[in-house]
């Protein structure tokens, strides 16, 4: 502890020396992440949610072609109509990663060899339809950030066909959705840091009010957020769905550190010149709030380890790692030079050098400073600290009402609502999503979605295959939510008769007629594909019941010896993978308590003191189950990693308040309820401004568009406060519980030993 100190006042007196060189390494910093945030991407959708799979590397490199789906309503028989269809065909055929366009213009076309003047011809290939459906095939394995620019053309080609009047066109696809939604993620970022920016602005205006340059902190923490672009963009984390609820927290812990640093460096101010004030504000406050800084770093670290597979957490956890060590590290080389060059063009002089008389250093002992610390403590920080030595004088009750809370959150944690599936995550008034929605009920897709089963062998053409799979289709077909399927021997047996050949020969045979278009959506590299189609409108757990059964159904039609088949796709990858996500939340929180118990006891080298912070985070982990509950918060892969971030985040108001109740009773004559009283009155009211102005960050999360985050924020909000009650009024009983289990263990150990120590002692003589 000692040396940490002693490196922290080091760190000080360089930042007082040097305090324009210091702003100068800011200023380059900020520069150099400027270029690191130009080089972030944006990741929707399910690939956000899906990790390394080899199965689904191997199907996405072959199989998975996105597409941009032309929904066309109105009158879509009409010569001019089709003539469009068949321009705007053209046009994207030749737009780079397409590889084909499917349209109605392309069988009338075949028909007549161009489109015909006359709508009854037409009606003749198509029917008397009222919409129809262009679809754009894109070529396999193609990054979001390449499939992108084709909705973009599809766009610009829909203006530029000029589709008569009274014709509806949509487009819609995977690219279209990925591009809005990436666009407002964008946006999203950008507004909830403006919005908790302004939060922050309004929470240290009114709370920090005796606090000189009190919005000066708003600078060092937008100043860490900056660097926190860059890091990512270097590091090449993408920016998605949760990434972008990163930057809220990071205001609101960000503040907190600096207005840590920034009150300490003011009161060092009150009794030292500026050339000790610094590095004695620093050596003081810099160690806890450090240790602060790494729990909280290492509650997303738990949430990381946690979640490896799942992409989109390890980028919320390693941005979040990133933004808490920026925006301390921006608290020192920011804050604290601009306070060093301000309080040299303002000038320094000291409280303590006008404020003493002969008179009053003739008063009653102490009165003085008595009298200047009642005013410093105020009306709030005399009730906390009452009510601290309330609640410590009777700590059995206060913790047994404290864990019989906690024991009805764990037990309520089952009735909890879940929120797992990713199209429930994004806004539901997306334009490119109710456009999704009306093309699925348009197109028929409203009832059906199409599932992947990938095959590997060396005998994918083999009859004796071709009729696992015949047998496989006839046993899934009828099975719940699953409405077809189908396999390369579908597509064999539509080219020979109805029936499948009964030797290699004539399979090779069958295939040679098929086209190659069709053929590739079959087989591919050693590869074969088989389509299962279930019902569109299933819920998470229909959904996962929907694997289960076609995993089963692979298993028990017994494929050949050599062939593989597999589940995958993006959906059957990453619903599964969100499910774990929130089941495996009590491991989550587990790892948090671990690492944050291991950091404590390395810093302390002392089990109390390692423990004793913990415990009312253990209580508000059950808490916040009733308090989801109550206000119908819903548990998302997100929120099931909080339980790890409130102790890291939480543990630095239980150290504030421990350290200043173990300095209090290392003084002479002061009891234990005393330090409870006056740690109570001098941290706790210094505590529950910072957690008050922390909700203000979080809470910007709230008004995000993302039904996710904003289920995120009114989480993190509510466990801000309840770590803070927690802090408050179960870690004084804590305190004293533990120090009487001390004393008892330190006298029963005396005793043991003290027997042994008399025959010593008469040995010796």
């Amino acid at each position: 502890m000692g040396l940490l100190r002693t490196a922290f006042a080091e760190v000080g007196r360089l930042i007082q020396a040097h305090p324009v060189l210091t702003l100068l390494c800011a200023l380059v910093l900020i520069g150099a992440a400027t270029g690191g945030a130009s080089q972030i991407e944006s990741v929707t959708g399910d690939r956000a949610f899906v990790g390394e799979n080899p199965t689904l590397d191997a199907f996405s490199e072959r199989f998975d072609r996105g597409t941009v789906a032309t929904l066309v309503r109105g009158d879509v028989t009409d010569p001019a109509t089709m003539r469009a269809i068949a321009r705007y065909d053209r046009r994207m055929s030749d737009v780079e990663n397409v590889e084909r366009v499917v349209s109605p213009a392309d069988r009338v076309q075949e028909e007549y060899g161009r489109i015909p003047a006359s709508q009854a011809k037409i009606e003749q290939v198509i029917g008397a339809s009222d919409s129809e459906l262009v679809t754009i095939v894109l070529e396999p394995d193609l990054t979001q950030q390449q499939s992108r620019p084709v909705y973009t053309k599809a766009v610009d080609a829909k203006q530029w066909v000029a589709f008569p009047s009274g014709v509806s066109v949509t487009i819609t696809g995977s690219a279209a959705f990925s591009s809005q939604l990436s666009q407002l993620i964008q946006q999203s970022t950008q507004q909830l840091l403006g919005l908790a920016v302004g939060l922050m602005i309004i929470a240290l205006f009114f709370l920090f009010r005796g606090v000189k340059l009190r919005l000066l902190p708003i600078v060092a923490v937008f100043t860490g957020v900056i660097w926190t672009f860059g890091a990512i963009g270097y590091a090449g984390i993408p920016n998605s769905t949760l990434t972008s609820a990163v930057f809220p927290i990071l205001i609101g812990l960000g503040i907190d550190y600096s207005v840590q640093f920034h009150e300490r460096f003011e009161e060092e101010l009150e009794r030292h010149p500026p050339r000790e004030a610094l590095p004695l504000a620093l050596g003081g406050v810099g160690p806890p709030v450090f240790i602060a800084m790494c729990a909280a770093a290492l509650g997303f670290g738990a949430t990381w380890i946690s979640t490896v597979g799942t992409p989109a957490f390890v980028w919320f956890a390693q941005t979040s790692i990133f933004g808490v060590l920026l925006t301390f590290l921006a608290g020192l080389l920011v804050l604290f030079p601009l306070l060093t060059l301000w309080v040299r063009v303002r000038g320094w002089e000291p409280a303590s050098q006008h404020t003493e008389t002969p008179a009053d250093s003739q008063a009653s002992p102490d009165s003085g400073q008595m009298q200047n610390e009642s005013t410093e403590i105020g009306m709030l920080g005399r009730t906390l600290g009452r009510t601290s030595r309330t609640l410590a004088a009777h700590p059995f009750l206060v913790l047994g009402i404290a864990a019989l809370l906690m024991s009805g959150g764990f037990y309520a944690s089952s009735d909890l609502t879940t929120l797992a599936d990713t199209e429930e995550f994004i806004p539901q008034d997306l334009p490119a999503y109710v456009d999704l929605q009306q093309f699925r009920s348009a197109s028929g897709g409203g009832e059906s979605v199409q599932f992947d089963v990938l095959v590997r062998g060396s005998e994918l053409r083999n009859p004796e295959t071709l009729r696992w799979m015949e047998r496989f289709r006839t046993t899934a077909e009828g099975k719940p939510s699953i409405t077809g399927v189908e396999t390369p021997a579908t597509l064999i047996k539509s080219y020979n008769g109805g029936s499948l050949p009964q030797t290699e020969r004539g399979v090779e045979r069958t295939l040679a007629r098929i086209p190659e278009a069709q053929k590739t959506r079959y087989y591919q590299d050693g590869y074969a594909h088989i389509r299962v189609i279930g019902a569109q409108n299933m819920n998470t757990e229909q959904q996962l019941s929907f694997f289960e059964n076609v995993e089963t159904l692979l298993t028990l039609t017994n494929s050949p010896s050599g062939v593989d088949a597999e589940l995958t796709g993006q959906a059957a990858v990453s619903t599964p993978s969100t499910v774990t996500q929130i089941e495996d939340r009590n491991v989550t929180t587990a790892l948090g308590f671990i690492f944050v118990f291991g950091a404590l006891l390395l810093y302390y080298r002392n089990l109390l003191r390692a423990v004793a912070p913990l415990i009312p985070m253990l209580f508000v982990v059950g808490w916040q189950n009733l308090y989801m509950l109550v206000f119908s918060i819903p548990v998302s892969p997100l929120g099931a990693s909080l339980g790890a971030l409130s102790v890291g985040i939480g543990a630095e108001y239980t150290v504030i308040v421990m350290e200043r109740y173990f300095e209090e009773t290392g003084q002479q004559g002061v009891s234990r309820l005393d330090a409870i009283e006056t740690a109570g009155a001098r941290v706790g009211k210094a505590i529950t401004v910072s957690g008050l102005t922390t909700v203000f960050g979080f809470s910007a999360l709230t008004l995000s568009p993302f039904p996710i985050l904003a289920d995120f924020g009114s989480l993190t909000v509510g466990v801000i406060f309840l770590t803070l009650v927690a802090a408050l009024a179960t870690l004084p009983p804590t305190l004293i519980v533990l120090g009487r289990l001390s004393d008892t263990v330190w006298a029963l150990w005396h005793r043991r030993s003290q027997p042994s120590a008399e025959r010593v002692s008469k040995s010796d003589d």
